[in-house]
Formats: structure tokens, C-alpha cells, sequence
């Protein structure tokens, strides 16, 4: 994609794929908990209509390039130019009027324990111990563009919900890290909940830090620098890659890039798989 290209992207669109909503609707302002720091009240205004952002709380705001910089930690223009080229996210159409509103894109929101045959099959072919999965995971109902779903749930410490079903991948907002604690010395870091129940289908319990997105690494780092041990099982692509230099470059020698025991392979979870078959 060029420069220009990116920037037909809405910013509304972009900040979904990454799994945030917004909080508040008002016209064409919408109103969001920032994807850039930690809060309670949303201090993050995105206008629709000039396709620009403002974060009150950092005083700086910027068109989707700017945002996606700072979103990607990086000031390269030609990596975000790249990560901007492989995602699903399409141009939005023009802007149209909307009412001010604060009803969020999932509605009827129904949390159960983990139970129904398909999400357990699911689970089962990624190579997952169910009896495990429903100790960490929950069943997620919800309608959303009035008609009803269901899905794998994994909550984040800030009340939000990773959603996972074998056709859809996506997050009930606050998007926000998840820190499992059984008081070790060692802790584990993965992007994403499938990778964490893959290494507990391995090796069982452990203290585990889950991103649920390469963006909460920031969020990350205050609970990982309590450890004397950080081991960093991040996907083996680029993402996550520079995903685990950042770490150690904040973290320095105590962490381990633990790719290493699944190199050849996409993530934790295709490497359980590759070990079942």
C-alpha cells in the first residue's frame, strides 16, 4: 500500500481490527478509552469526517500514519506501510451521520461456562486439553447486527473479552493484557490466549502474562519486572519478533526468546499441533 492509500483507511476501522470500541458516539466524534496508555474515562477523540484522532491524555494526536506508528513502536514508515498492506482491514466508505450513541457493537453480552460441543471440538483440534481450556476460558454469548453468536471468551484485568470461534477472532473492549498468577519466579509471555492453553496442554500451570495484542507490551512491562525469569513465546513472525526485542530491550538479560523451541513453525499452538499429528 502507498502513504496515500493507507490514509483512505478509517481510523474507526483500523482501531477495530485491533479490538477497540468505542465508549461514546457523539455525530461524527467518537469517544474511546485510549489504545495508548491506561484510563478509566475516555480521553481518545477520533473524527470521522477529517479521519483524524486526538489522545487528551498524551496532548498529541495525528492521522492513521501517526497513529499506527505509535500503535506499532516504530517510526519507519516503510514497516508501516507494510503491517498496514497485510491487514484485513479495507478503505471505509464515506462518512454518514450518526446519532450520538453509547451501544457498543456487541449487545444481549451472556457469560457462561465453557461447555457447548462446538467450542469444545474447536479447542480439541487446535491440539487443546478441554478439561483445562474451561478452567482458564468461558462461553461468550452475544448478538451483534441483530443476529446471535457464540464464542470461546478469555478475560483481560480490565474486564474485556478476547473472543475466539473456528470463523471469528475478536474482542469485547476494554482491550487490555491478562496476568495469570501462581506466584513463580518464572513468567511466561504470549500474544494470544490459544498459545497460552497450548503451553499449559504441554507443561501445565505457570505464572503468564497474555498480550492479547502486540500493542500491550507497554501495559506488560510492570508486571513482568517482577520476575527473575521472563520467557517470551511470541509468533514467529516479524510482529513478534520485534514484539520480543522490545522486552528485552526494556528487561535486558533476563529474558529468553523461547520461539526458539518452536522455530519452523507460525506460534506456540502450531507447534502443539505439529507434536499431536
Amino acid at each position: 500500500m502507498t502513504i496515500q492509500e493507507v490514509k483512505t483507511i478509517q481510523i474507526s476501522a483500523f482501531l477495530a481490527d485491533k479490538g477497540y470500541e468505542p465508549i461514546n458516539k457523539k455525530g461524527t466524534r467518537w469517544w474511546y478509552l485510549s489504545p495508548l496508555h491506561t484510563e478509566q474515562t475516555a480521553s481518545f477523540k477520533v473524527d470521522l469526517n477529517k479521519n483524524l484522532w486526538y489522545d487528551f491524555g498524551l496532548g498529541k494526536g495525528g492521522n492513521i500514519i501517526d497513529l499506527a506508528m505509535v500503535l506499532f513502536h516504530t517510526q519507519n514508515i516503510s514497516e508501516v506501510l507494510y503491517r498496514m498492506s497485510h491487514s484485513i482491514i479495507m478503505p471505509a466508505p464515506p462518512v454518514k451521520l450518526v446519532s450520538s450513541s453509547k451501544t457498543p457493537s456487541f449487545k444481549d453480552i451472556e457469560v457462561k461456562e465453557l461447555a457447548h460441543p462446538a467450542l469444545l471440538n474447536y479447542l480439541l483440534l487446535r491440539g487443546i486439553d478441554s478439561v483445562m481450556a474451561k478452567s482458564q476460558c468461558l462461553e461468550i454469548h452475544y448478538k451483534s447486527c441483530g443476529k446471535n453468536y457464540f464464542a470461546i471468551g478469555f478475560r483481560n484485568d480490565a474486564g474485556g473479552y478476547e473472543l475466539r470461534n473456528p470463523y471469528f477472532k475478536g474482542c469485547i473492549a476494554p482491550k487490555a493484557i491478562t496476568t495469570i498468577i501462581n506466584h513463580e519466579a518464572k513468567c511466561h509471555v504470549f500474544e494470544g490466549f490459544v498459545d497460552y492453553l497450548s503451553y499449559l496442554t504441554l507443561y501445565g500451570k505457570c505464572d503468564a502474562v497474555v498480550l492479547n495484542s502486540i500493542v500491550n507490551i507497554p501495559h506488560a512491562l510492570f508486571v513482568l519486572n517482577g520476575y527473575s525469569d521472563i520467557y517470551c513465546h511470541l509468533d514467529s513472525d516479524q510482529a513478534g519478533q520485534m514484539g520480543t526485542q522490545q522486552i528485552v530491550m526494556e528487561l535486558g538479560d533476563r529474558c529468553t526468546d523461547a520461539a526458539k523451541e518452536y522455530d519452523g513453525y507460525k506460534d506456540f499452538n502450531e507447534y502443539l499441533m505439529s507434536k499431536l499429528t
